[in-house]
């Protein structure tokens, strides 16, 4: 039996909260929002070809691989962190729906999950803040990548002190996140075939 390979794609990293609950009671935005958002971003993920990547918790990562999944993407991710501290059900949700991912990461703690991600990222897209979220913005100031597309309607406001420090481009509708893929992956194309050109 031949083992299937990782397709030779851009991988996209979807960030988001887990506990949509509790976030939409504090921000004040219905908690279908979200899951629209979350959806419609898998959806678009798939539609430009690229890898999804996330966490296979609750919440965001898993209406995103929903909506991935509904549009055929081609290929998922699932980050699995082995101890560490973390919300009580977190680890064995990841355990359990990582089983519908064509490829498994694990081997780090949920103190390594966010700067795993964001290296295994050539963009991501954030739906929604939580702690979790604003850390893995975070840790994006110190891997040096990726860029982070962000969702304006599914969050009140990112602090302007992680804007100034970070790469994010604020995204105002969903409308507008598919263009805004399809830029940031045509530029990321660029960029490695201009390395690989100076390379030969």
């Amino acid at each position: 039996m031949k083992t299937r390979r990782r397709p030779n794609l851009p991988v996209i990293g979807i960030i988001g909260p887990t506990n949509l609950r509790r976030i939409a009671a504090a921000s004040g935005i219905p908690e279908q929002t979200y899951r629209d958002g979350a959806l419609a971003a898998g959806a678009v993920i798939a539609r430009h070809r690229a890898i999804l990547a996330m966490v296979p918790d609750r919440g965001i990562a898993m209406s995103g691989l929903q909506g991935y999944s509904s549009a055929k993407g081609q290929w998922t991710i699932g980050l699995v962190p082995e101890g560490g501290p973390s919300d009580a059900v977190a680890t064995a949700n990841c355990l359990e729906n990582a089983a519908v991912c064509d490829e498994i990461i694990g081997g780090f703690t949920w103190h390594h999950q966010h700067a795993a991600l964001c290296e295994l990222s050539d963009l991501m897209v954030c739906v929604g803040l939580s702690c979790g979220t604003i850390t893995e913005i975070a840790w994006t100031k110190w891997v040096r990548k990726p860029r982070v597309l962000a969702l304006r309607e599914t969050f009140s406001a990112i602090p302007v002190e992680i804007l100034a420090e970070t790469d994010v481009t604020l995204i105002d509708r969903i409308d507008d996140l598919d263009a805004a893929v399809g830029r940031e992956l045509e530029l990321a194309a660029k960029a490695k075939s201009a390395i690989k050109s100076e390379t030969v």
